[in-house]
Order: C-alpha cells, then sequence, then structure tokens
C-alpha cells in the first residue's frame, strides 16, 4: 500500500517527467534558389574558370605518352544589368574590367585592359560580346564565356529547387529532365542514365544576412561516344557538381556560385589504350 509521502512522490516524478523540456523541431525553409535578376541591378564579379585536360597511350600495357594542359581565367569586373527574360534571367548586362587575365602552366597573359566595357547579350544560341559597338575577337569571346553568363532567372531552381520546405541537412532528388536541359540535346541523347540528388548543406550567418548553401550532384556512369581522333569509340563517364549560396530571405539574388564537372574517356583498341580526363570548374562571386 503506498504511503502519503509515497503517494507524493510518484505524483512530483509524474509531474517532472512530463514537464522535461522537449526538442525544438528543425526549422524548415522554403529555397528558391532560382532567383530573377533585375534591370539596373549592379553588383562586383568575381569569378575563376579552370580547366585541366589529360591524355594518356598505352601500349602492350605500358604507358607510352602523357599530356597535362592546365588553363584558368580569372575576372574581375563591375556589371550592370541592362535588360531581363520574363523569367529575371540577364539578356543584357554590361560590364567593366578590372582585371581579366589568361592563366596557362607557363604563362600569364592580360586578356582585355583595366577598364575596358563590354557589352554583353546572351541567349540560347549563345553570347555576344562587343566593344565600342564592335564584336570582340573569337577567342576573346570564347574566354568571356566561360567566365561571363546570363545569370539568374528560373534555370538553376527548374534543376536543383525541392517540392517543399527543407530543414538542415536534409537531401532530395534533382530534377533530372531540367538538367538533361541544361546539357542540351546533343551531350543529353548520350547519357541513358543521370541521377542526381541535391543537399541543404549548411547555414552561413557570419555576413550582412544568413545565407543557405546547397550542395548537388550529378552521374552519369557510363555511356559510348565517338571523339576525333581516338582510335575506337570511347567509353565516358560525367560527374557534375553545385554549389550555390543564396540569401535565406528569397527575396535577395545569390551570394555565389560554384559549379565542375569530370568527364572520364577510355577507348581500347587490340593492345592499345587511350585514356582522357576533362576537368573544368567555375567559381563566382556576386558583391552587392
Amino acid at each position: 500500500m503506498l504511503t502519503t509521502r509515497s503517494f507524493r512522490s510518484l505524483v512530483l516524478f509524474i509531474v517532472f517527467a512530463c514537464a522535461a523540456p522537449m526538442l525544438p523541431a528543425q526549422k524548415a525553409y522554403e529555397l528558391k534558389l532560382g532567383r530573377g535578376l533585375k534591370e539596373y541591378d549592379q553588383y562586383l564579379l568575381k569569378t575563376v574558370y579552370e580547366q585541366q585536360t589529360r591524355t594518356s597511350y598505352y601500349s602492350d600495357n605500358i604507358m607510352r605518352g602523357d599530356t597535362t594542359d592546365n588553363v584558368s581565367i580569372v575576372l574581375t569586373a563591375q556589371c550592370k544589368v541592362i535588360s531581363v527574360t520574363v523569367d529575371g534571367q540577364e539578356k543584357e548586362k554590361h560590364i567593366v574590367i578590372r582585371n581579366f587575365q589568361l592563366r596557362t602552366s607557363t604563362d600569364t597573359f592580360d586578356v582585355m585592359p583595366t577598364g575596358t566595357k563590354v557589352r554583353c547579350w546572351f541567349s540560347d544560341s549563345g553570347s555576344v560580346f562587343t566593344v565600342n559597338d564592335i564584336p570582340v575577337h573569337d577567342t576573346v569571346a570564347a574566354l568571356l564565356s566561360n567566365v561571363v553568363l546570363g545569370e539568374g532567372g528560373s534555370r538553376t531552381g527548374d534543376v536543383l529547387d525541392a517540392k517543399k520546405p527543407v530543414t538542415l541537412g536534409q537531401t532530395w532528388k534533382m530534377n533530372v529532365k531540367a538538367f538533361r536541359k541544361v546539357l542540351g540535346k546533343e551531350q543529353s541523347k548520350l547519357m541513358k542514365k543521370l541521377d542526381g540528388t541535391v543537399t541543404f548543406a549548411r547555414i552561413d550567418s557570419s555576413g550582412a544576412q544568413p545565407t543557405g548553401i546547397v550542395t548537388a550532384r550529378a552521374e552519369a556512369p557510363s555511356f559510348s561516344i565517338k571523339v576525333p581522333g581516338a582510335p575506337a569509340p570511347m567509353t565516358g563517364s560525367l560527374v557534375a557538381e553545385f554549389s550555390y549560396e543564396v540569401p535565406l530571405d528569397n527575396r535577395f539574388p545569390p551570394v555565389a556560385l560554384s559549379t565542375s564537372t569530370t568527364q572520364n574517356y577510355i577507348a581500347v583498341q587490340g593492345l592499345s589504350k587511350l585514356e582522357s580526363r576533362v576537368f573544368t570548374k567555375r567559381q563566382s562571386q556576386f558583391i552587392r
């Protein structure tokens, strides 16, 4: 039989047990990664594009040749948005060069002098760059097209956005159909299997406003492709990775974007084998 003292102790135990603190539920965020830009928006663009190509040739299982080429393009430019598409992607912008260099394994070249004003147009068919209303040289246009892109718009969100609010650390499926559109018809047609995931990796509260960093990885494990100069059709693989930083407040534009691709190709003919690896990376900051 319970005594009065025992009964009171039992009641107190139940009261305190029920009052034990519960861990708060993690906050869910509606991360809209495809953010539209507006006309007259201005920002400082700091971007670096890197490409490494390594080619190895084997005969009788012995390496007979091996070459590696490294190229990087460094650009710092003040940007002003002139016009945008319906979904907020840059259609035309003007940039003023602060630093524009091409760097190889042996040399560094100034592509354009500081202060050069470049008009830039973007469309699905490509980019056009002019200085004083004259198109730039094809070589310079090719370099610019790797570092100056039509930013903003819904495409990034089409590929990476979650269908509902997500919590820190959560992972969801990439929209592979939208990613195939980014790759283009020719490249996408080669890849029968393509999968990808997206992760809400972390929150950075060190700046003026907290930002969310979202990472993603897409992979096409194996496909066949004919490459000019290769002794036989090559077996290829592709890995694409993204890191995107946006303010948690969806009203504000992106802060930074990093993309990289690793492509591996192997061709075998008899006792000969050719291996090629192409790695590219673009890191951009949009400072306002």
